[in-house]
């Protein structure tokens, strides 16, 4: 999986990572993450990503890091959760990556 990861103290200092891939549990869905905006209020989340808890939602690899959420679309690759089939399209809040686990 890759992922952008933030210094939460310098956030111009940004790194792109690659991740294991989690194996899924029951009830759980991986998302394939297509199209995402940055807007103004990704800014927002990240200037007060601790006070708002905004880095609370998508935890970092590093300690001091953080993943800025991003409002998009994302695909069902697999699924362990009943009613979510594959293929089918969810709007939401991810992180800056090609993949989430829910």
């Amino acid at each position: 999986m890759q992922v952008v990861e933030t210094d939460k103290a310098v956030l111009a200092n940004v790194q792109r990572l690659t991740v294991p891939e989690a194996q899924l549990k029951p009830g759980e869905v991986r998302l394939a993450i297509r199209r995402f905006a940055l807007t103004a209020n990704n800014v927002t989340y990240a200037v007060f990503g601790s006070m708002m808890k905004y880095w609370d939602f998508f935890p970092a690899s590093y300690s001091g890091h953080g993943r800025v959420p991003v409002w998009g679309y994302a695909d069902v690759v697999e699924s362990l959760c009943e009613g979510v089939a594959a293929g089918e399209r969810v709007y939401g809040y991810f992180p800056i990556a090609n993949s989430l686990v829910v």
